[in-house]
């Protein structure tokens, strides 16, 4: 390497952008985030930030990177840039990342020219009164000072990309507070902050109260800063839910809808509640109006698909046609606009089940059963769909039995796992009022999971083929 690359490989390192943030592609659903970030830019709503759009198209650009494809997230940080061409300061994160890409495709003149225009900013920004302190991405060395729009945007970047980064963000959110304790951003990412971590621990047994969550304590303060903020009263009503105050809970959903009733995420959220509150017709109300605004968006699709899936069943006939059939129409939509999604696709193929389409339901299965890029959540679910299919619509419960003990086999690495345990408990239990015994050796199976003695070898991985259990 010559030294005119290892300057360049050094000034690169010393960006405050995506590529020096620590965001590691094994970390996060890059299919999942391209989606929102896609569906966000096409219905993008201006709040409080001011600045959603240039960051969706920035981090958008670095996943477009993740996944190897260059020329693309070129195209989405030059259109940032050219959105924000008369506020040069708002680029020094895209500028950063354009470095990156340029550099990456081999560039690297177009690469140093981005360093150069950054210099400038820099020397001409020195002075300004637009500087937070942000701690690096350890938050336990030397303090930098940068200018508040990278900190922002650093922050949100870190809150939206995965789980994995929730802590650093909220330390981000934290020290800019520190400078401005009544600022309504920082006060805002520091209570979502609070709301997603609070949001890992999914035993209630160990979930904090409603009057000692501190994510609670802080987004009531959010709301006196800034009454307006719809997703603040979301996470309020979520929060309310989740501790039976469900009166509660509807009120702030209500009046976030009202903020905003064609904020997307918005939209989603308070549809989802409605949904577990089993106000289906409600919920589909919401969706529809807002589909209208975001057609393209196979989100939505899936949680209208779902909800007519619930409200055939809260119907008193779980295999209404009309209803099964809107819900395949909207599931074979958000197919279409988002391949990607595996989960939606197997419960389509299980709606086919349903509708006694089996030749289609197979089909399904099949083609997704047989792609590379079947992640192990997915074959669990996978597993654990195929298995109802078997056990309610086909009536082969030892079929159904094997694959549901090929989701256990998996691991605990989704809700799917706890769902094939249930299931076969359920025909353990059937079997035993009906037979007086265990023919499938259910409860050595799930009790080798119990007593933390189970391993691969010992219980048999089984090479199930479709058709072939």
């Amino acid at each position: 390497m010559s030294d005119s690359e290892n300057t360049l490989e050094n000034n690169l390192k010393k960006l405050q952008c995506h590529f020096t943030w620590e965001l590691n592609k094994e970390q996060a659903d890059l299919n999942l985030l391209e989606i929102k970030l896609r569906e966000t830019l096409e219905v993008v709503q201006e709040g409080f930030e001011g600045n959603l759009k240039r960051h969706s198209l920035n981090l958008l650009a670095y996943i477009k990177h993740l996944k190897g494809e260059d020329k693309r997230a070129l195209e989405c940080l030059e259109k940032a840039e050219r959105e924000n061409a008369h506020g040069e300061r708002l680029c020094v994160v895209t500028y950063g990342n354009l470095a990156w890409v340029c550099h990456h495709i081999g560039d690297d003149i177009r690469a140093d020219g981005y360093i150069q225009k950054l210099e400038e900013l820099h020397k001409a920004s020195a002075t300004a009164s637009t500087s937070v302190l942000q701690a690096s991405a350890t938050a336990s060395t030397s303090v930098l000072l940068v200018p508040r729009e990278v900190h922002s945007e650093k922050a949100w970047s870190l809150l939206k990309f995965s789980k994995h980064h929730y802590t650093r963000a909220k330390e981000c959110f934290q020290l800019a507070l520190q400078m401005e304790p009544e600022d309504k951003e920082w006060n805002s990412g520091f209570a979502f902050s609070l709301f997603r971590q609070e949001g890992l621990v999914t035993r209630e047994d160990q979930r904090l109260s409603y009057e000692d969550s501190l994510a609670v304590k802080q987004l009531n303060y959010v709301l006196e800063l800034n009454p307006d903020s719809a997703m603040t009263r979301v996470y309020l009503g979520l929060k309310c839910y989740k501790n039976r105050r469900n009166a509660e809970a509807w009120g702030y959903m209500r009046k976030a809808l009202s903020l905003a009733p064609y904020d997307l995420s918005v939209v989603l959220q308070v549809g989802r509640f409605m949904k577990k509150e089993q106000s289906y017709d409600e919920a589909l109300a919401v969706l529809h109006r807002m589909l209208q605004r975001a057609p393209n968006s196979s989100r939505l699709h899936h949680e209208i698909a779902n909800n007519y899936r619930w409200r055939a069943k809260q119907s008193g006939d779980p295999h209404d046609q009309t209803l099964l059939k809107r819900c395949v129409f909207h599931l074979e939509e958000g197919a279409r606009l988002n391949p990607t999604h595996i989960y939606p696709q197997v419960e389509l193929a299980v709606r086919y089940s349903e509708l006694k389409d089996t030749t289609k339901a197979m089909e399904k299965f099949q083609e997704l059963w047989s792609r590379s890029d079947l992640k192990p959540s997915n074959r669990q679910a996978w597993h654990r769909m195929y298995g109802d299919v078997h056990l309610y619509h086909l009536g082969s419960e030892r079929t159904a039995v094997n694959h549901y003990k090929e989701g256990m086999r998996l691991f605990n690495i989704s809700s799917e796992w706890s769902q094939c345990r249930r299931r076969l408990l359920k025909v353990l239990s059937f079997n035993k009022e009906r037979r007086g015994d265990d023919p499938y050796d259910i409860r050595e199976f799930v009790d080798s999971f119990k007593r933390g003695v189970f391993n691969v070898e010992e219980a048999g991985v089984s090479t199930l083929t479709l058709g072939h259990p």
